[in-house]
């Protein structure tokens, strides 16, 4: 197994910059080209890690002459969201590992599609869903799976931002590009901490949106109804004034809730405590990850199987509003 894993991006837009950051702490991960439409941005990302920047060698406009030309072991997918699913299916074929930017696709239809090819190639697909290896993040989850609350009964999840100005005028707010909005891009990210956290499964989902003028959702309200008594509630809010996010379960003998970073568990009848940095198990980044799996000496803990769920789940909440009707969840 090799020691040193070569990857290329796809897209050298702005989240480009946090993955390269992110590698810079693992010395295994050597980047060895760049793809974007616009050459320029190609360009600059390869002069920030030191890569010569020869067109046609190690920085192109058109990403499929990257996969055609540059030797890799893997790839970072981080286009616009509609185009996930070509660009993944494209370097599974050519017998690359794939790190791609949430949401992985935006049709189930495209996420069983991606498992399969995945699949075929014996290749892993890993998604970038930083949560999962993030230390409150993961104690909270930790905690929840092990029963320490008991039964779960309730969980509320909330994700706020400034999204519509943030966005404006970008692809993100362009449907054909995006799938959709604020649920969809970053509200992905907390629909996946959901699921992922949850000991049951859904079974319904309701949803109201409204667009707030835009082309695309702005605010969600998701309600989920799970297997047995749990019942949930998801807020995608995009015309916040600051980022914020909040995680509440609540189950039969407790409670844990992150906000702001800090993890705060109450068990009834034994008060409340807060959960120091060093209670936490280690963070981790979904790049290191990708590295570590590439090298084989990680399982996937981010796969298309997760993907699938989480894609699922923001179909039927745009069916529902749509259709003003509650939607059966299959997953």
């Amino acid at each position: 197994m090799p020691k040193e894993v070569r990857l290329g991006f796809i897209g050298g837009g702005g989240i480009a910059g946090f993955h390269l950051q992110n590698l810079k702490e693992v010395p295994e991960a050597k980047v060895v080209a760049f793809a974007d439409p616009n050459l320029d941005a190609a360009k600059k990302r390869a002069q920030e890690v030191g890569l010569a920047v020869r067109e046609g060698e190690t920085v192109f406009a058109d990403w499929q002459a990257m996969l055609e030309r540059v030797e890799m072991d893997g790839v970072l997918i981080l286009s616009p969201h509609a185009h996930h699913f070509e660009q993944i299916l494209a370097a599974l074929k050519r017998g690359l590992a794939v790190l791609c930017e949430k949401p992985m696709v935006i049709t189930s239809e495209q996420a069983r599609k991606v498992i399969t090819a995945a699949k075929e190639a014996g290749k892993s697909v890993v998604v970038s869903y930083q949560r999962r290896f993030m230390s409150a993040f993961r104690f909270l989850r930790e905690q929840v799976r092990k029963g320490a609350l008991g039964e779960i009964t309730f969980v509320e999840a909330t994700i706020a931002q400034d999204w519509q100005q943030l966005t404006d005028g970008t692809w993100r707010q362009v449907p054909e590009l995006s799938g959709g909005g604020m649920l969809m891009d970053s509200g992905s990210h907390m629909v996946d901490f959901v699921l992922w956290t949850m000991p049951s499964k859904p079974t319904m989902v309701t949803a109201v949106v409204n667009r707030c003028g835009a082309p695309v959702d702005i605010n969600a309200v998701v309600g989920v109804q799970f297997e047995g008594e749990s019942i949930g509630v998801l807020v995608a809010m995009g015309n916040f004034t600051h980022f914020a996010e909040r995680y509440t379960f609540v189950g039969t003998e407790g409670a844990i809730w992150l906000a702001e970073g800090q993890v705060v568990w109450e068990v009834a009848g034994k008060g409340r405590q807060v959960i120091e940095p060093s209670q936490m198990p280690a963070s981790s980044t979904p790049d290191r990850h990708f590295v570590e799996v590439v090298l084989g000496r990680a399982e996937n803990e981010s796969p298309p199987e997760e993907a699938l769920k989480v894609v699922a789940l923001t179909e039927a909440a745009y069916q529902a509003a749509a259709t003003g009707q509650a939607k059966p969840f299959f997953g």
